[in-house]
């Protein structure tokens, strides 16, 4: 996975590159006789730090109180001339982390993904599931001269990894100790849809986001959806 994640970097990276060479492309003034302070933060490198909500879980399936992710993203912002208003374009990755007490596994007579709850009586140390997707991010956004800002965006990935990982007693025995990393989820969704919204002040916003599409293939695999609220970061 950490070689997807650095492969999935060297995209953002590429993006952000070329972004020194906007200063001097798109100033904003608002008019020949006024002068405007500069924008030091356009929205240009984001860093989005956020709990996920996972929506249409089954009942029987219990997750932690926290699933950690994250979302990285380098941005054009297209000023519109003598307006507070921009739109935002670039790349970015996003990843998604599940704990709970149940496995995914392939149920290979009904041809579908299912969560597996492990006994009470299991021990384990670590279930967790990794989702981690490359990303073109969209976003219609507005400025005041105060520093007040509101965006409105959505997000067209493709899915590089659905996996997860276990480390416990054998769920099939009881005894041994067993460590299960599973790369091959079935029925998956090659592709993600989500939209998001971003309100803050000058360098920090409050973050939410939805993913319309589902984790796997609609009758194949339990549908479920990430929501994720947190806190994002514009470093300029």
């Amino acid at each position: 996975m950490y070689k997807k994640i650095f492969l999935l970097g060297i995209i953002a990276l590429l993006g952000f590159q070329s972004l020194n060479a906007q200063n001097a492309a798109t100033p904003y003034t608002a008019s020949k006789d006024v002068e405007e302070k500069p924008i030091v933060f356009r929205d240009r490198l984001i860093m989005d730090v956020f709990h996920s909500f996972w929506m249409g879980m089954p009942t029987e399936v219990n997750h932690k109180k926290f699933d950690p992710g994250f979302n990285f993203s380098a941005m054009w912002d297209f000023q519109i001339k003598n307006k507070p208003l921009s739109f935002g374009l670039g790349v970015g990755v996003t990843y998604h982390t599940q704990y709970s007490n149940a496995l995914l596994l392939y149920d290979k007579e009904n041809g579908l993904m299912k969560y597996n709850v492990l006994p009470t009586s299991v021990e384990y140390n670590l279930l967790k599931m990794n989702y981690l997707s490359a990303n073109i991010p969209v976003e219609f956004r507005y400025r005041h001269k105060s520093g007040f800002k509101f965006s409105l965006g959505a997000r067209i990935g493709l899915v590089a990894e659905v996996s997860q990982k276990y480390k416990g007693q054998d769920y099939t025995t009881g005894t041994d100790t067993l460590m299960i990393k599973n790369l091959r989820m079935e029925n998956k969704l090659k592709y993600n849809v989500d939209v998001y919204t971003r309100i803050g002040w000058k360098f920090v916003d409050l973050y939410y986001s939805f993913q319309v599409t589902p984790l796997f293939e609609a009758g194949k695999g339990p549908k479920i959806h990430p929501m994720s609220v947190g806190i994002s970061l514009s470093i300029f």
